[in-house]
């Protein structure tokens, strides 16, 4: 792994700006797949022999007054599978679970209310870009009905793969000195996305996850 970057401080350290450069390469990278066929299903355990995963991150802190900072960040990468005996096919497509592009935007305000009492609020956006969950994306190859009913089934993995989106978390909470009181909300415009996709060509698509839905709660801290 290799990294190179900085580190800095602007405005009288009212600003933070970080950046860096990186690149990994691996070597047997453990891979699960799954199998379906008359059996039922079988997870297996393969390596992809050789992958790298390169690309570029920065992110800023900004205290814009006494009560607000400003945060955010962005990431682009690059992968791509160099290796990989197991499925010969894949070489050159991208890595499983790397997004092409990570970003996140946010706000916190925080000012006091009376004595020792402060009420902080925060807004959190999160970008995650397109993801492929197999190595295979998009190439005919056999399937494993093959060993039993002879050639001609083919399987097709492009729908292995989970489109960009984005979601906005919000909190706000009353904090004094031995007790903190939040109400919070996670996914508040309600985005549909895959939290996993798990492929299974031989019947026809994947066995999709879907992700959590928006949901709402309060929390309750005390300091003995």
């Amino acid at each position: 792994a290799f990294e190179l970057g900085f580190k800095s401080e602007w405005m009288d350290r009212r600003l933070r700006l970080n950046a860096a450069a990186f690149r990994t390469d691996v070597e047997d990278n453990q891979f699960f797949e799954f199998y379906a066929g008359p059996f039922g299903i079988l997870r297996t355990v393969t390596t992809i022999d050789e992958l790298y995963i390169q690309g570029v991150e920065a992110d800023f802190t900004f205290v814009a007054t006494e009560y607000l900072t400003v945060y955010g960040g962005v990431g682009l990468m690059d992968s791509e599978i160099e290796k990989n005996e197991h499925r010969p096919l894949s070489e050159g497509n991208d890595v499983p679970q790397a997004p092409d592009l990570t970003g996140n935007l946010g706000a916190e305000l925080s000012f006091p209310v009376g004595g020792s009492m402060q009420l902080v609020s925060r807004l959190d956006w999160q970008y995650t870009g397109e993801m492929w969950f197999h190595t295979l994306q998009g190439e005919q190859t056999p399937t494993i009905w093959n060993a039993f009913f002879g050639p001609g089934f083919n399987q097709d993995f492009s729908k292995s793969s989970r489109d960009a989106y984005d979601t906005l978390d919000m909190r706000v909470g009353l904090e004094a000195e031995n007790w903190v009181i939040t109400a919070w909300g996670r996914n508040i415009t309600d985005e549909e996305y895959l939290a996993e996709v798990i492929p299974a060509p031989e019947f026809g698509g994947s066995f999709n996850h879907p992700s959590a839905e928006r949901s709402y709660g309060v929390d309750f801290t005390y300091r003995f």
